[in-house]
């Protein structure tokens, strides 16, 4: 993929711990016609080894030293959710395009600012809602036509959050809890797959385990979406799952007026018994996300900044899936329903 100047597109990948490990890198690796040009980290051991690990040509401890790199065309940023806007923006001012992960930013006004950026800048801004890009999600929205017109769904994201209790995402003003970090995920599916407008949220929130309730950050939430034309939904999202049954799992069943679709990744893995724990061996990383999935999403990222188009989640769409989450972390606090 050329960028108009007649060479590959060049990729900075900023932030190179979880996601990045996990998913990103992988995928760009992946991806013969797109060079992997910087790293970037705050921290200089793992900026040096994404360096290394990765193949590019450089790495950066600096924001400002990177963005000031003319060769750099996009800017991958796998960061905090609380860096996601301040990122963005410097980004877009420099002139790069941008992929951010999920979920957009942790304030509407946040996210507003990200918006203007990206237009008055004339640059691409991609918020990484994976599941669409997903060949699993993909084949059940391609089948869903088969059930009549769906009514109801019900989506569960359950983990066991591993990362220690001083870890960005205890942090409720930065992270969002798991009400924003999976929730994200579960109300896109719920928009994608309904291809309706949500209209009122009420959700309930709980602090089960000992990290949670220190931080007083909700590690378990219950929505319930009321959404135009009588349909609702149900979102189930965990950060407290017990750890004896899978770090990262899904389920999802869809009702519909002349059927159903039911999948759950959890059951279609073996399950071992082994002495006093249950295990699953694991297609993925991220059992809720093939990692094929991440290839298929930057994939066509790059082919839409390559070629001006728009991706199948907008920026858009990224911003009205954070205003319904927000709605819900809202009704949580008020005790009562929220109407979009």
């Amino acid at each position: 993929m050329e960028n108009g100047k007649g060479r590959r597109m060049k990729v900075a990948i900023v932030g190179n711990g979880n996601i990045y490990k996990l998913a990103h890198i992988h995928a760009w690796q992946s991806m013969k016609d797109v060079e992997i040009r910087a790293t970037c980290d705050i921290t200089a051991e793992r900026a040096e080894k994404a360096y290394k690990e990765s193949g590019a040509a450089k790495y950066y401890m600096r924001m400002d030293d990177l963005l000031s790199d003319d060769s750099i065309d996009i800017i991958d940023l796998c960061v905090p959710t609380h860096e996601h806007a301040k990122l963005s923006i410097a980004s877009l001012k420099a002139g790069k395009h941008v992929i951010c992960e999920k979920p957009m930013a942790r304030s509407l006004k946040d996210a507003e600012k990200m918006l203007k950026a990206a237009d008055k800048n004339g640059k691409g801004l991609y918020i990484a809602h994976t599941r669409r890009f997903d060949r699993r999600w993909r084949k059940i929205k391609d089948n869903i036509g088969r059930i009549g017109t769906p009514m109801y769904i019900r989506r569960c994201e359950r983990s066991w959050l591993p990362f220690p209790a001083d870890s960005w995402y205890w942090d409720s003003e930065k992270s969002g809890g798991v009400l924003l970090d999976l929730g994200v995920h579960c109300v896109d599916m719920v928009k994608w797959l309904f291809e309706s407008e949500v209209n009122e949220v009420f959700a309930k929130g709980k602090m089960i385990r000992r990290e949670a309730k220190e931080s007083k950050t909700y590690d378990l939430a219950t929505v319930f979406l009321k959404i135009e034309g009588e349909k609702t939904a149900l979102v189930d999202v965990s950060w407290a799952f017990p750890m004896a049954y899978a770090p990262f799992y899904s389920s999802l069943d869809v009702v519909g007026t002349a059927g159903r679709i039911e999948y759950s990744d959890k059951d279609t893995n073996p399950m071992l018994l082994v002495k006093d724990k249950i295990e699953f061996p694991r297609y993925s990383p991220l059992l809720s996300t093939d990692l094929n999935a991440f290839r298929e999403e930057m994939g066509e990222f790059a082919r839409c900044i390559e070629k001006g188009e728009e991706p199948i989640v907008t920026k858009e769409d990224a911003y009205d899936i954070l205003k319904i989450v927000l709605a819900a972390e809202e009704a949580i606090e008020r005790g009562k329903a929220v109407k979009i």
